[in-house]
């Protein structure tokens, strides 16, 4: 670019020295600002550790309370309490795991609450062992305390690393503690420690006095004094004595009571947890001064960068001068290059292109190649449509849309089509001319131009280009694009041509193939004498093609449809030119075959009817089909008897007939008792073999006009619609025909092979108006048959 080697020296021999001093300054900021992420990091571990020891704390304390439950043997509200405090406080961590972004690494962690709450069941029913309660929490907080190594550490902040760590020896020593406690309540109600919790306790000792030793050695004696950690003697000397006696398996505790412990035991968790306390303020104090030495180090850095900056931007504003005269004459030649270079590629794709959709897409894209050009579109006159690429440019281009066609409205593609000529603006900020004007800045568009696309000297769109340079439409531009602009027209006039060859080749071709499809067609004339019809029409019909020329379509009349149905078809094509619907035609082996059929008049240019076109499908297999659907939504799958939706049908009907004659109908609701247990015992296969008979068993003792439904797994109605003329004839009846069902279902004694352990509890009800929905009727047999369940099952019952 720059020709010139000696004034290329000097402008090295001034910037690089400087540009140096501005990279180092520049380092050394990042560094102060990595360390101000840092500090982020630090406050993210210190609520993460409070979150994991809140929901330690809360699991500790509901282990000491199982442990509490399990000695009482009785309601102990405190404990549900408590469980709900621990499902708060990990919902908490769950949500502070989400806004720190440790999903990914709290999952090898992560603590499955479903399971948690099976584990809290057991507790509740005493399903399992106090040892088990023990592993149970133990192995949660064990994994909590595991999760605290998600805590990455600060680079730069030793100090606070250190102290996290202690705080995390401290958290395993106070669970240990809690565990001791617990254990100990143990001891002293039951006097003894079986084997489980006696190793439980022994190792929970180990890790105690492990974590104590690590958490002493590192903090220093004044550390110690200033956290106040002075355990209480009296604990101290009674938990001696009570660890001795577990550990030699001594069977008694003096004078020691299980109050006094637990009394000593809290104060003493008291006091660990104001030592946490102690321990979490001090790592805040250090996570603070940390904090302010990182701002200051990072405000001295941004002085120092500035001071740099500033030195630079002066050497530059001196060079500026000297550099912008002799890029603007190389920018000019090079831009007249970039887009004489664009109107070679576009010749190239124009020969090729024969789409007019395509030709304006590769238009816009091969302009938006050029660097200067911000964006471009078409708006395709004659489809009113805009051709851009997708974005949101085009999307507010579009909403503009409706107005461009219109020559009346005040915006310059309207111009551009009523004027017939190209509009240049080469400063697109001095006036509101475009949808864009407001957002110039946002969408660095500071110069634009219109192009009309003209096609047999018609306007039939226009080129909108925007570019991001102020003048950059000079003369020379301008000429440029007029010849892209004359060589899309050209295409466009080829494109055209092409169709109109193509539309002329495709309707040839269509006119000898058409009426040769798979599709059934015949045509008449206007007498109704068929006479075309193709090999579709005679396969369906099973007729030869000799056999139907010449005849009139009344020879495949089926008698299926009345005269009625022939006049509103003939009405139809006369008014309106065509007829649509279904026909059953009679085919050469007076087999029915039913067709969707449809009928057109064909017309001269005088509107007078010469020809009827009879295009038809045969729809019989979708007739079969929709039977099938109809069967399959009112039948239950296994026994093939009514659903519950066809039952309820019937019983509307039913409602209806003995409102009519003044009848009683009835409802028998048996419900299979133990039906559960063959499932459960003997397999599905044998439950399903057991509903069957019982369809098949109830199907013999009623009348064909009788109705069986199956409603649910083991439930059956059966409905009567006459079963007498007055209420007492009624039940009479109604109660015969239960005690043969009853009967008939109790005589299955074995399925299979297998002993049939179920019996019917049956429920009955009486209806002879419309007072009582079909629902209610059902509702009522339902309830009747509970009854029974109630009076020890394999027994009837009447709803009153």
């Amino acid at each position: 670019m720059l020709k010139n080697t000696l004034f290329l020296k000097i402008i090295i021999i001034f910037t690089l020295p400087a540009l140096g001093i501005l990279y180092f300054s520049s380092v050394l900021v990042l560094e102060k600002v990595e360390l101000t992420k840092e500090i982020d990091d630090t406050y993210d571990n210190l609520t993460y550790l409070k979150s994991v020891e809140k929901l330690i704390s809360n699991f500790e304390e509901e282990r000491d309370l199982s442990v509490k439950y399990f000695l009482l043997r009785n309601e102990f509200p405190q404990l549900e309490k408590q469980q709900n405090e621990t499902t708060k406080s990990y919902n908490n961590l769950i949500n502070i795991v989400k806004n720190l972004n440790l999903e990914s690494k709290f999952n090898q962690f992560k603590i499955d609450i479903k399971k948690i709450d099976d584990f809290r069941n057991k507790i509740d029913n005493f399903s399992i062992s106090i040892d088990e309660v023990f592993e149970g929490y133990n192995a949660i907080n064990r994994v909590l305390l595991n999760s605290l190594s998600l805590m990455k550490p600060i680079k730069f902040a030793i100090e606070f690393n250190t102290d996290l760590s202690n705080v995390v020896d401290f958290l395993n020593f106070k669970e240990a503690s809690y565990i001791e406690k617990s254990i100990i309540k143990i001891y002293l109600e039951e006097k003894k420690l079986d084997d489980k919790l006696y190793d439980i306790f022994l190792r929970n000792y180990s890790i105690q006095e492990i974590n104590k030793d690590s958490f002493y050695n590192v903090h220093s004696l004044s550390s110690l004094q200033n956290f106040n950690i002075k355990f209480n003697e009296d604990y101290l000397n009674k938990i001696f004595i009570l660890r001795n006696n577990i550990k030699n398996k001594i069977e008694k505790n003096s004078d020691f009571k299980f109050e006094d412990w637990e009394y000593i035991s809290n104060e003493n968790i008291d006091y660990l947890s104001n030592i946490y306390n102690n321990l979490i303020y001090s790592i805040e104090k250090t996570a603070m001064k940390y904090e302010d030495d990182i701002i200051v180090e990072r405000n001295k850095s941004l002085i120092f960068l500035f001071v740099c900056f500033s030195t630079l931007i002066s050497l530059l504003f001196v060079l500026r001068n000297i550099i912008f005269n002799e890029q603007k004459s190389f920018y000019k030649v090079q831009k007249h290059k970039e887009i004489y270079e664009l109107l070679n590629q576009a010749n190239k794709f124009l020969l090729k292109t024969f789409d007019k959709k395509r030709l304006y897409s590769n238009i816009c894209e091969l302009l938006l190649e050029n660097e200067n050009l911000q964006f471009c579109f078409i708006y395709d006159l004659s489809d009113k449509e805009i051709i851009a690429n997708e974005g949101k440019l085009k999307d507010k281009i579009i909403t503009q849309m409706d107005k461009y066609h219109d020559k009346t409205k005040d915006n310059i593609i309207s111009k551009t089509i009523k004027w017939e000529t190209n509009i240049i603006i080469n400063n697109f900020k001095e006036k509101n001319i475009s949808v864009f004007y407001e957002n110039a800045d946002e969408l660095n568009i500071n110069s634009m131009a219109t192009f009309p696309i003209k096609k047999f000297n018609q306007i039939v769109g226009t080129l909108v280009i925007y570019s991001n340079e102020l003048n950059f439409f000079d003369q020379e531009v301008e000429i440029l694009f007029d010849k892209l602009v004359n060589d899309v027209t050209h295409c466009l006039e080829k494109i055209e041509y092409e169709e109109i060859r193509v539309k002329q080749e495709d309707e040839l071709r269509l006119s000898s193939y058409a009426f040769e499809s798979s599709e059934p067609m015949i045509i008449t004339n206007n007498a109704g004498e068929i006479i075309k019809v193709n090999q579709a029409f005679c396969t369906t019909m099973g007729y030869a093609r000799e056999e139907i020329l010449g005849k009139n379509p009344r020879i495949f009349k089926s008698g299926h449809q009345n005269s009625k149905f022939g006049d509103e078809l003939w009405n139809s094509l006369r008014i309106q030119g065509f007829w649509s619907g279904e026909v059953y035609n009679r085919k050469a082996n007076d087999e029915i075959i039913p067709l969707r059929s449809t009928i057109t008049a064909i017309k001269d240019k005088d509107g007078k009817i010469t020809h009827f076109l009879g295009q038809y499908i045969d729809i019989g297999e979708q007739k079969d089909k929709e039977k099938v659907l109809e069967y399959q939504a009112t039948h239950d799958n296994l026994t093939g008897l009514p659903n519950r939706l066809l039952l309820l049908d019937r019983i509307e009907h039913a409602i209806t007939k003995v409102v009519r004659h003044k009848i009683v109908g009835g409802l028998i609701f048996i419900d299979l008792d133990n039906f559960k247990e063959v499932n459960d015992t003997l397999g599905h296969d044998i439950g399903d073999a057991l509903l069957i008979m019982v369809a098949k068993k109830i199907a013999e003792v009623i009348r064909d006009e009788d109705t069986i439904a199956r409603i649910g797994g083991d439930e059956f109605i059966v409905l009567i619609d006459n079963i007498g003329n007055n209420k007492i004839d009624a039940k009479t009846n109604i109660t015969n025909l239960a005690e043969k069902i009853k009967n008939v279902l109790n005589g299955i004694t074995h399925i299979e092979g297998h002993i049939n352990v179920s019996t019917p509890s049956i429920g009955i009800t009486l209806f002879s108006d419309s007072s009582v929905s079909v629902k209610d009727i059902i509702k009522q047999a339902d309830t009747a048959m509970y009854v029974a369940k109630k009076q020890g099952k394999n027994a009837i019952e009447f709803f009153d």
